[in-house]
C-alpha cells in the first residue's frame, strides 16, 4: 500500500526538486535568442534564452507542488483554481528569485553553496507558512499569516526599487507594477473561498491604482529606494485597509491610524531623499 509522505515530506520533496534545478542552471550553457516588435509606435526588443525557459519551468513546478500540498491539506476536494492559485504567489517569486540570483555566484564556490542552502531553507519556510494558512481556523493560522505579510511586503519593495531603478519607459514600468502587484495584493488579501470575488476584485483596482502611481512617479526623478518605498506605502496602505473591510473591522480608528503610518512613512522618505531635498 502506498504510503502518504504528509506536507512535511512533499515539501522537502519540492524544495529538493527545484534546488537541484537551480544548481543545474547554474551550469548549464543554453541557447538564446532576441524578439523585436513595436509597441505604440516605438520599437522594443526582449531578450530570450534557454536559461529562462529553465526558470519558467522551475516555477511551473514550484506551482504544481504546491498546489498538491494544498489540495492535500484541503482533504483532496475540489479547488477553486484562482484560490488556488493565491498559495503559489510567494513560493514562486522565490524560486524564480533563486533561479536568477544562484548562477551568478557559480564561479564562488562557497559563496554559491551557501546561497543554494539559504534559498532553500527559504522556501521551505514559505511553502510551510503557505501550508499553515490552508485552514484559517488552524492552530498556526496567525503566525504564518504574519509571516506571510512581513515577507509579501519586503518582496514588494525589492521588486517595486527594482522596477523603478531601472528607469524605462512608463509604458513597460507601469505595466511591470501592475503585474506584479496584483499577485502581491492576492496574497495579502487571501482569506476564505468564499471571499474569492471580493479579493480578487480589490487586488485588481490596488494594482491598477500602484501602476497609474508609477506613471506619475517616474516623472520626479526620484531613485530607486525612495520611488520604490512611495509606492510600497501606496501598497501597504490600501492592502491593510481592505484587509480590515474584508474582516468587518473597517471604521475611522482604523483609516486614521493607516493614514498617520503612510504621512510618517511618506515624511520619513521626504527628509532621506537628497533630490527632495534640493541637495
Amino acid at each position: 500500500m502506498e504510503r502518504d509522505v504528509g506536507a512535511g515530506g512533499r515539501i522537502v520533496i519540492l524544495v529538493s526538486l527545484v534546488m537541484t534545478g537551480v544548481a543545474l542552471s547554474s551550469m548549464a550553457r543554453l541557447p538564446s535568442r532576441q524578439v523585436e516588435f513595436e509597441a505604440l509606435g516605438s520599437p522594443l526588443a526582449l531578450g530570450l534564452s534557454g536559461g529562462w525557459v529553465l526558470t519558467l519551468a522551475l516555477v511551473a513546478l514550484t506551482a504544481t507542488g504546491m498546489e498538491q500540498i494544498v489540495r492535500a491539506q484541503s482533504g483532496g476536494r475540489a479547488m477553486d483554481v484562482r484560490f488556488g492559485s493565491t498559495f503559489w504567489i510567494l513560493p514562486c517569486l522565490v524560486t524564480l528569485a533563486a533561479a536568477a540570483a544562484v548562477p551568478r555566484l557559480v564561479g564562488e564556490v562557497g559563496d554559491w553553496l551557501g546561497s543554494l542552502l539559504l534559498i532553500g531553507l527559504l522556501l521551505a519556510g514559505v511553502l510551510a507558512a503557505e501550508f499553515g494558512t490552508v485552514d484559517v481556523t488552524g492552530p498556526y493560522y496567525r503566525t504564518a499569516r504574519l509571516g506571510l505579510n512581513i515577507a509579501t511586503y519586503a518582496a514588494a519593495l525589492a521588486l517595486y526599487a527594482t522596477i523603478y531603478g531601472l528607469e524605462v519607459r512608463s509604458l513597460l514600468s507601469a505595466t511591470a507594477m501592475l503585474l506584479v502587484t496584483f499577485p502581491l495584493a492576492l496574497e495579502l488579501l487571501r482569506s476564505t473561498e468564499e471571499q474569492l470575488e471580493s479579493t480578487w476584485l480589490y487586488a485588481a483596482v490596488i494594482a491598477l491604482v500602484v501602476a497609474q502611481l508609477t506613471w506619475g512617479l517616474n516623472r520626479w526623478g526620484l531613485g530607486s529606494l525612495a520611488g520604490g518605498g512611495l509606492l510600497l506605502i501606496a501598497f501597504y496602505t490600501m492592502t491593510g485597509a481592505t484587509q480590515q473591510h474584508l474582516a468587518g473591522r473597517l471604521n475611522r480608528r482604523v483609516v486614521m491610524e493607516f493614514t498617520f503610518i503612510a504621512v510618517i512613512g511618506v515624511g520619513i522618505i521626504w527628509l532621506s531623499s537628497p533630490w527632495l531635498l534640493g541637495r
